[in-house]
C-alpha cells in the first residue's frame, strides 16, 4: 500500500510554493528562504515545502540544518517524489552517492515516468560502477525517448563499460540504421563511428572494423584515428602487408608518434629503421628508437650521433630522453665514453661554440650522478657554473647531485641559488619549496610558495590544498612528521586521500557532459583512469603514513600488553606506550618547541620573503601590487553574490583529528584503500598488520602475514613480521594451520633468526635481522649492533640511515658506525656533527651573500 500524501496547500500557497521552486531552479536562494518561511508560516509541516528549504540551505553551505530539514520533509510526507527527489539530491551534493541513488529510487516508485530523475538515477549507478542496473535505467529511457541520440550512445556505453562489447555493438549498428540523415563531416557521427570500430577491434572482429571504416569513410574526420584503427583491424585479419602500408601512411603523417614508428617497424630488420632515418632525417623520435633496438657497433654509431646532434643544438633535455636506456651496461658505458670524447675534443680553446661545451658538461653530471660516481658530477657542474655561472638548470642540477650525496642542506641552498638567478619561473620555486622541506624548513618553503599562490588567501597551503598539489602536500606532511608535528602531518595526509576522492566525485558532472559532446573513446579512458585515481602513487603513500601515525596514536593512548612492537623491532613510525611523567615531559618539550619555532617563524618569515623578492622582484612586486584589487574585488564579488562563501576548514592544524579516541576505527578508511587499490604491495600488508595485530583481530592478521610472505617470502620485513606475530599469537588459541605451507610460524623463534642470518647478507637484511634479534630477545643489543656494523660497507645511503637511527632508538654506541658512514658518504648531513653543519651554511651563505652584492653592482 502506498504512504498516504500529506493534504494539498491552500490555492495562495501552491502559487508561493511553485515560485520556490522557479527560486531555486533560478538559484535566488535568499529570496527562496523567504517563501519557503511564508509557506511553513501558514503550513509548517508541508513536507515538499520542508525538503526544498533543507536543499536550498545544503546549497548555502548550512550543511547539517539543511539535512535535517530535508529529511524532516521525507517524514511529513513519504508518498511526494518531490521530497525523495530533495534529499536524493542533498545526499548527491554530500557526496553520498549510494544513499542519493536510494532516494531516486523511492522517488521512482512514485514517479515512474519521471525522466530527469531517471537520468539522473542512471548518472549515480555509473558514479557506483553498478554496471547492471545502470544498462536497466539507459534501456527505460530509450524506450521512451528513441528519436534522442543521445540515449542510444548513452545504452552502448554502458554495455561497453559493463564488458558486454557485442551488446554494444548492436546498439551502436541499431543506431547507425536510423540515422541516415547525417550530413556529411559531421564530428558527433564521426565519434560514434570511431567508437563503433575501436569496439570491434577489440572484440578481435578487424574484418566487421575494416567494413565499417570503408562504408563510413566520407563521414569520419578525425582520419589519424581511423587510419590506427584500420592497421590493427589489417592485422586481426592476418594481412601484415596492408597493416604496414597503414602504419607507414601515419608515419609519413607524423614521424614523431612512437605509437606509429614502434608499430610500423615492429620485429622487421633494422634496415627499415636506417630507411626511415633516411627519408625522416628531422625525426627525433626514429634517432631515439634507433638506440633502443640497436647493440654494439651499430649503437655506438647512431648515439654518438644523437649525442653530439643534441650537444651542439644545447638540447638541456638530453639525458632525460637517455637514462632509460641505462638499465644496460653496455650502452651506459658507451654513453660516457662518447661524452667523453666530446668533451675532450670541445674544450677551450677548441673552435666549437662554448655552449656545447657548457652542455658536455652538465650531461656528463648527470651522469656520474645517476651512475652512482657523485663526487666526479660535482667536479663537473661545478665546472660548468664557473663556465657559466647565471644558467639556473646548472645551479638545479648541483642541488640534485648534492642531495643523492646526503647534503640536504647544501642541496637546499643550491636549489635556493637556481631559485634566485629566475625568481619568475614557478617550477624552480617549486623545488626550491620542496628542497626545504628535506631539510625541515617549512617556514622557508611557506615563503616561497606564497609568491605564487593568491594574495587574498591568508594560508598559502589552504591554496595549495584548493589547487590540489599532492606532491607538495606529502612532503610537507613529512617535513612535519620528521619535526613530530603529528597534528599538521596527518591533516596532509588525510588531505592528500581526500583530493584523490574529490577527483574521483568531481567525475559525476561530466558523465551527461560526455553524452551530449558524444567524445566516447576519451570519456571511456577517463572513466578508467578514475577507477585507478586513488591507485596513484602519492594517495597509496599517504594512506599508509596516516595508518602509521593512527597507529602511533593509540600506542601512545593504550600500551596493551600483546603490542610488544617498538621503532627498533618494526623500522615503522610506531612506538611503544610511555610512562605517564615521561609522556608529560615529552608533551611538554613537544609545545616548547612548537611555541619556539612559530617565534623564530615569525621573525624569520619577514627575512625570507625578502631574500625571495630579491630573487623574483617582479613576482613579488606583481603580487604586492595586486594585493588591495584582488581582495576588494573578492569582497566586492561576495556582497553581489546570492551565495555564501565556501566554508573555511573547521581544522585547518589537525588538533581534532589527532584528539580522536579511536584511532584505529579511524585508520580502517585507509586499511580499506590500501586493500581495493595497492594489494600488490608488500608495504599494504605490513600496514594491516600493525593495525590487526593491536585490535587482536587475529584472522586478519594471518592473513596480513600470508600475502605478505607470498608477495616476497624473503622481504626481511616479512621474516620480523614472522617473529612478532609468533610473540602476539602465544596465548591466543589461533589455528595457523591455514598458512602453514606459506609462514613457519611453529618453528622456534631462535630458529627462524639464525636461518635468516645465514642465508641473507644484503644491506636490507642485515636492517631485517637487528630487528628479529631484538624480538627475539629485547636485550639483545650486542647481537643488533654487531649485525649493523657491517653496514655502512654495503648499504645505500638511505639504508646505512635507518641503520644509525636503528642503533640510536636501542642506545647502543655510534662512534664506530659514524665513522664508517662519513667515511662512506662524507657529504652526508645525517652523518656529520652539527657545528660542521652550521660552519658550512654560514660559509654558503656569506658566499651568497657576496654573489648577490656582486650582482647588484653590475
Amino acid at each position: 500500500m502506498p504512504p498516504k500524501r500529506a493534504a494539498p496547500l491552500p490555492a495562495k500557497e501552491r502559487a508561493l510554493f511553485a515560485r520556490l521552486l522557479n527560486e531555486y531552479e533560478t538559484k535566488k536562494h535568499r529570496l527562496a528562504l523567504k517563501t519557503a518561511d511564508a509557506i511553513l508560516k501558514r503550513v509548517p509541516e508541508h513536507g515538499e515545502t520542508l525538503a526544498i528549504k533543507g536543499l536550498v540551505l545544503f546549497t548555502m553551505h548550512e550543511r547539517a540544518e539543511g539535512l535535517r530539514l530535508a529529511k524532516l520533509g521525507v517524514r511529513y510526507d513519504l508518498g511526494s517524489f518531490i521530497c525523495w527527489h530533495a534529499l536524493g539530491i542533498v545526499y548527491r551534493m554530500d557526496r553520498n552517492f549510494a544513499e542519493s541513488l536510494k532516494c531516486y529510487g523511492q522517488a521512482l516508485r512514485i514517479e515512474g515516468g519521471n525522466l530527469n530523475i531517471l537520468r539522473e538515477t542512471g548518472f549515480l549507478q555509473l558514479q557506483l560502477r553498478n554496471y547492471a542496473p545502470l544498462i536497466d535505467v539507459r534501456l527505460a529511457i530509450l524506450r521512451v525517448q528513441p528519436h534522442i541520440r543521445a540515449n542510444w550512445i548513452a545504452l552502448a556505453v554502458a554495455h561497453a563499460l559493463a564488458g558486454n562489447n557485442d551488446q554494444a555493438v548492436r546498439v551502436l549498428a541499431a543506431y547507425e540504421d536510423v540515422n541516415r540523415d547525417i550530413p556529411p563531416r559531421n564530428y558527433e557521427f564521426s565519434e560514434v563511428i570511431l567508437f563503433h570500430a575501436a569496439l570491434l577491434v577489440s572484440s578481435s572482429r578487424g574484418q566487421e572494423a575494416l567494413d565499417l571504416l570503408a562504408a563510413q569513410a566520407a563521414r569520419i574526420v578525425d582520419a589519424p584515428a581511423a587510419d590506427a584503427l584500420r592497421a590493427r583491424a589489417y592485422a586481426q585479419t592476418g594481412d601484415a602487408s596492408a597493416a604496414k602500408a597503414a602504419w607507414r601512411a601515419l608515419v609519413e603523417r607524423n614521424p614523431e608518434n612512437a605509437d606509429y614508428v614502434e608499430a610500423y617497424l615492429g620485429d622487421g630488420p633494422l634496415s627499415d629503421l636506417e630507411a626511415l632515418q633516411q627519408e625522416f632525417p628531422k625525426s627525433a623520435t626514429i634517432r631515439r628508437i634507433a638506440l633502443e633496438r640497436t647493440s654494439g657497433d651499430d649503437f655506438k654509431r647512431h648515439a654518438a650521433a644523437y649525442l653530439e646532434r643534441a650537444l651542439v643544438r644545447n638540447i638541456p633535455s638530453l639525458f632525460s630522453q637517455v637514462k632509460a636506456l641505462y638499465k644496460d651496461e653496455e650502452k651506459k658505458k658507451a654513453f660516457e665514453e662518447i661524452a667523453e670524447r666530446l668533451r675532450a675534443e670541445w674544450a677551450p680553446p677548441a673552435g666549437i661554440t662554448p655552449t656545447s661545451y657548457l652542455w658536455t658538461l652538465y650531461f656528463l653530471a648527470h651522469h656520474y650522478s645517476a651512475t652512482g660516481n657523485g663526487e666526479r658530477a660535482l667536479a663537473y657542474i661545478d665546472s660548468a657554473i664557473a663556465h657559466t655561472p647565471t644558467l639556473p638548470e646548472l645551479h638545479m642540477t648541483r642541488a640534485r647531485i648534492l642531495k643523492r650525496l646526503g647534503a640536504i642542506e647544501a642541496a637546499a641552498d643550491a636549489m635556493d641559488d637556481a631559485r634566485l638567478l629566475d625568481g619568475q619561473d614557478r617550477y624552480l620555486n617549486t623545488k626550491a619549496a620542496k628542497y626545504a622541506l628535506r631539510t625541515g624548513d617549512v617556514a622557508r618553503a611557506t615563503a616561497t610558495v606564497k609568491l605564487f599562490t593568491r594574495p587574498e588567501v591568508e594560508d598559502p597551503l589552504a591554496d595549495l590544498v584548493e589547487m590540489q598539489a599532492v606532491k607538495y602536500l606529502l612532503e610537507d606532511g613529512e617535513a612535519h612528521a620528521k619535526a613530530g608535528e603529528t597534528a599538521l602531518a596527518l591533516k596532509r595526509f588525510v588531505q592528500i586521500v581526500d583530493i584523490a576522492q574529490e577527483i574521483y566525485d568531481d567525475q559525476l558532472d561530466f558523465h551527461s557532459y560526455c553524452m551530449r559532446k558524444m567524445t566516447l573513446r576519451a570519456y571511456l579512458s577517463s572513466v578508467h583512469f578514475e577507477d585507478r585515481i586513488k591507485s596513484r602513487r602519492e594517495c597509496v603513500i599517504a594512506a599508509r603514513r596516516a595508518i602509521d601515525i593512527y597507529v602511533e596514536l593509540y600506542d601512545k593512548k593504550v600500551a596493551p600488553p600483546n603490542v610488544e612492537e617498538t621503532t627498533a623491532t618494526t623500522g615503522a613510525t610506531t612506538s611503544p606506550a610511555e610512562p605517564v611523567d615521561a609522556a608529560e615531559a615529552r608533551k611538554a618539550a613537544q609545545k616548547a618547541r612548537k611555541a619556539e619555532a612559530r617565534k623564530a617563524e615569525a621573525q624569520g618569515a619577514p627575512a625570507a620573503a625578502a631574500g625571495a623578492a630579491a630573487g623574483a622582484a617582479a613576482t613579488a612586486s606583481a603580487t604586492n601590487a595586486s594585493t588591495t584589487s584582488a581582495s576588494a574585488s573578492a569582497s566586492a564579488a561576495a556582497a553581489n553574490s546570492d551565495e555564501p562563501p565556501a566554508p573555511q576548514d573547521p581544522d585547518p592544524k589537525g588538533e581534532t583529528l589527532v584528539a580522536t579516541e579511536t584511532p584505529l576505527e579511524d585508520a580502517h578508511r585507509y586499511v580499506r584503500l590500501l586493500q581495493e587499490e595497492a594489494p600488490e604491495q608488500i608495504e599494504t600488508w605490513l600496514a594491516v598488520y600493525e593495525v590487526a595485530v593491536r585490535e587482536k583481530r587475529w584472522n586478519l592478521l594471518l592473513r596480513a602475514l600470508a600475502i605478505a610472505s607470498t608477495i616476497n617470502a624473503a622481504d626481511p620485513r616479512v621474516h620480523v613480521l614472522v617473529l612478532r606475530a609468533q610473540r602476539a599469537l602465544e596465548g591466543a588459541g589461533v589455528s595457523v594451520d591455514a598458512i602453514a605451507d606459506t609462514v613457519p610460524l611453529a618453528a622456534p623463534a631462535a630458529a627462524l633468526q639464525t636461518e635468516f642470518v645465514q642465508r641473507h647478507s644484503g644491506a636490507a637484511d642485515l636492517l631485517g635481522a637487528a630487528r628479529g634479534a631484538l624480538v627475539v630477545d629485547a636485550d639483545a643489543v650486542a647481537e643488533a649492533a654487531a649485525l649493523l656494523e657491517r653496514l655502512p660497507a654495503c648499504g645505500s645511503l638511505a639504508e646505512v640511515e635507518e641503520g644509525l637511527r636503528l642503533l640510536q632508538s636501542i642506545g647502543a654506541d655510534t662512534t664506530t658506525y659514524t665513522g664508517a658512514a662519513v667515511e662512506r658518504f662524507p657529504r652526508a648531513d645525517a652523518f656529520a656533527a652539527r657545528e660542521s653543519l652550521q660552519d658550512a651554511a654560514a660559509a654558503r651563505k656569506a658566499a651568497r651573500d657576496k654573489w648577490i652584492g656582486d650582482r647588484s653592482h653590475v
